[in-house]
């Protein structure tokens, strides 16, 4: 399972952690996806969350802001061998997942408490 880790390439966000409990719940393996430009020290903290299996880094300037086109199309990359992929329900989760789904036609599950 994959989770969109959502930050400001400095740390994580309170709404990641969310996610990820919620991957725990539907069990496997989970690996985070720190997409952003110097997110190192986010791919670092991410690594040490509990649960968390694997954490990948795409590290370029076309993700520092979380645009949702570039991280869809990253998602889409990566995202294809996951049975799910996870992100917080935030504007950018909302935004990109949508589009991941579309994309790997498949349907999108949003807000789920």
């Amino acid at each position: 399972m994959l989770v969109l880790a959502e930050h400001d390439n400095a740390a994580l966000k309170p709404a990641t952690l969310n996610a990820i409990t919620a991957a725990t719940k539907i069990g496997g393996d989970i690996h985070v996806l720190v997409a952003g430009k110097g997110a190192q020290p986010v791919a670092e903290a991410a690594s040490k969350i509990a649960g968390v299996g694997k954490v990948l880094l795409a590290d370029d300037a076309a993700y520092e802001h979380a645009l949702a086109e570039p991280l869809a199309a990253l998602l889409v990359e990566i995202g294809r061998t996951y049975g799910h992929i996870l992100a917080p329900a935030t504007s950018v989760g909302k935004n990109a997942l949508p589009r991941v789904a579309a994309l790997l036609d498949v349907a999108a599950i949003s807000d789920i408490t």
